[in-house]
């Protein structure tokens, strides 16, 4: 067979891929079959369409015809990448990985930050582990979780037993990890220690290593995030490197997502402002009240009270925040980050909506001024789309126009800034 059918045969089988869908950081997201995909770019239909990754936000695969399995096992890199699966052992210091998409994965333990056997259901133990993951450790940890009863005294009524549940720690040696029990050498003993009594295990990092910023994130249909250096498209799926080292070959049925915003953007929904956040200076609420006004006028990294999602116009979309005035928020821009962009408008969930004024600066400097009046005509998305060359703080501001705060709420979708 000569080259040029060899060279035809593989396009045929690439242009051959699935149907994804690719956002880019400016304009309408665009579909077309899967050719190729690397840490630069991404080509579409026969190479009809290549799109620089620089220029892209994600790009979306079709939904498996499996759903994933319930997760029971939480994995951590060093790198930041988070696993979700099934069954989790090892052997001589290598971890078989059963992620909830049915697929199995080899990860050397040393680049394993910990491995969690239960979820965290309470804000409490949750803390609890994060304190104790951050303990400056001399060796391996166990985290067992324990369970306790205690008499709570109610004055004139009966005492009631209330159960409760903390996480201890025991720093030794970890060697293999089986399906129900994990070898411990703890004070030059070695044990089995049940995995049911375990919350999970925590392993030993002698010196800190440093990561490279990864290029892109892999999201796979079961849950689990991939943090990548390298990553490219080939007959079976998704071949790709984390920045950690850890190579894994991924089936393109169940990849979700390559998220290339990573590197490009930077959600307002995910920063913390440097001012600013919707608290009221002066409240006329009772004190003895759970639910606080506050709460309306707060900006929102979500839709707003009462909505499952942001709608404009009929339309609905994925991401972004919800503001109220009165509100004034203060963003320092990324460094080597030049546009902030977003869609702005008024949610269909509300029923009468106010007067305000939507008034965007740039180092105190006006950029923009749009008046909302109330009227219908305004549930319409319109774009934000600033030029920030030279800024170092944003300032996002809503002011009632009428004196009035009542309806005066807006969704700012996708608010990010771009390179």
């Amino acid at each position: 067979m000569t080259a040029a059918v060899l060279t035809f045969a593989m396009a045929a089988t690439l242009a051959a891929g699935p149907l994804v869908t690719v956002k880019p950081l400016v304009g309408e997201s665009t579909k077309g079959a899967l050719v190729e995909l690397t840490t630069s770019k991404v080509v579409l239909d026969g190479g009809a369409k290549a799109l620089p990754a620089a220029e892209l936000m994600w790009v979306e695969f079709p939904a498996p015809a499996k759903p994933p399995e319930k997760p029971a096992v939480w994995i951590e890199l060093l790198d930041g990448s988070r696993l979700l699966a099934t069954s989790y052992t090892t052997t001589g210091g290598k971890a078989k990985v059963e992620l909830t998409m049915r697929q199995s994965v080899e990860i050397p333990t040393r680049a394993i930050r910990h491995v969690r056997f239960r979820e965290q259901q309470t804000p409490e133990l949750t803390s609890q582990w994060r304190e104790i993951a951050a303990t400056p450790a001399t060796g391996d940890m166990v985290v067992i979780r324990k369970t306790s009863t205690r008499s709570v005294e109610q004055g004139d009524a009966e005492p009631i037993m209330v159960t409760e549940q903390a996480l201890d720690q025991l720093e030794g040696t970890l060697h293999d990890v089986g399906p129900d029990s994990v070898r411990f050498e703890y004070d030059g003993d070695k044990i089995d220690v049940k995995r049911e009594k375990l919350d999970g295990i925590i392993y030993y990092q002698p010196a800190k290593r440093e990561f490279s910023p990864p290029v892109c994130r892999l999201i796979d249909a079961g849950g689990s995030a991939w943090s990548l250096r390298d990553v490219q498209l080939t007959a079976a799926g998704l071949k790709a490197a984390t920045i950690g080292g850890v190579s894994v070959e991924i089936p393109l049925a169940a990849v979700a997502k390559v998220d290339y915003s990573i590197g490009n953007v930077a959600f307002l929904a995910e920063l913390e402002p440097d001012t600013g956040g919707g608290d009221l200076a002066v409240s006329l609420q009772p004190l003895a009240m759970s639910y606080k006004f506050g709460r309306v006028f707060r900006a929102r990294p979500g839709p707003p009270l009462g909505a499952d999602a942001f709608r404009i116009g009929g339309k609905k979309y994925d991401g972004g925040m919800s503001l109220h005035s009165p509100l004034s928020l203060v963003y320092r821009v990324p460094e080597g980050f030049r546009w902030l962009r977003a869609l702005a408008g008024v949610d269909d969930s509300v029923v009468s909506p106010g007067r305000f004024d939507l008034v965007v600066l740039g180092d105190g400097k006006e950029l923009l001024r749009r008046a909302y009046d109330g009227q219908a005509t305004q549930r319409k998305a319109e774009a934000i789309d600033l030029d920030l060359t030279g800024i170092k703080r944003v300032t996002i501001v809503l002011n009632p126009a009428d004196g009035q705060d009542f309806g005066d709420q807006l969704d700012l979708v996708d608010a990010r800034f771009t390179k």
